[in-house]
């Protein structure tokens, strides 16, 4: 039905907008969550979140988005929290983080999950909302895998915003729609 990509830096305000947009379909609602926990304070973000959301929708935690959302609902709406978090989830389990590591084989699965993502989204009866970091607005970073992250977090981005009926930037709590 409809694809909706939600860009902003972090703590612009993305998941908020994310959220709202989703609440206005009034169709049930599953949440993705690409992510594990690795600590206290990321525990204490995800309990924030999920405090946040009505207690009616639906969370899947899980780092397989593409089935994730092939098990959900055709006409629910999705909202997958977040795009970033999911490219250095299968980076990270890919081993493509680490010092001195090839990430050309991980990032080339990660940018055909990407387009898989945006097929099935085209092809589902639900809106799907995709909110992602818009990340690299910075200098080169010394990091190697900084530096893949935000390439393929920039070239999913892309391909999800050419895939997509609306693109939104966030910035400060603010929403500007993108043409």
């Amino acid at each position: 039905m409809a694809l909706t990509l939600v860009l902003g830096p972090r703590r612009s305000g993305k998941s908020r907008i994310g959220e709202q947009l989703a609440a206005a379909t009034g169709a049930p609602v599953t949440v993705i969550a690409p992510l594990t926990v690795t600590d206290e304070e990321l525990a204490a973000r995800v309990a924030a979140h999920r405090a946040a959301r009505p207690p009616s929708w639906t969370t899947v935690e899980s780092a397989d988005v593409v089935a994730a959302l092939l098990a959900a609902p055709q006409d629910a709406t999705i909202l997958l929290d977040s795009l970033g978090t999911w490219v250095s989830e299968v980076l990270w389990r890919a081993g493509a983080l680490e010092d001195g590591a090839d990430g050309t084989v991980a990032a080339q699965q990660m940018r055909a999950a990407v387009a898989t993502v945006a097929s099935l989204a085209g092809d589902r009866e639900g809106v799907t909302i995709i909110v992602a970091e818009e990340a690299g607005w910075g200098p080169v970073p010394p990091s190697g895998a900084t530096r893949l992250w935000l390439d393929v977090l920039g070239d999913a981005t892309q391909a999800l915003s050419a895939a997509a009926d609306r693109a939104l930037l966030v910035v400060a709590g603010r929403t500007m729609d993108l043409p």
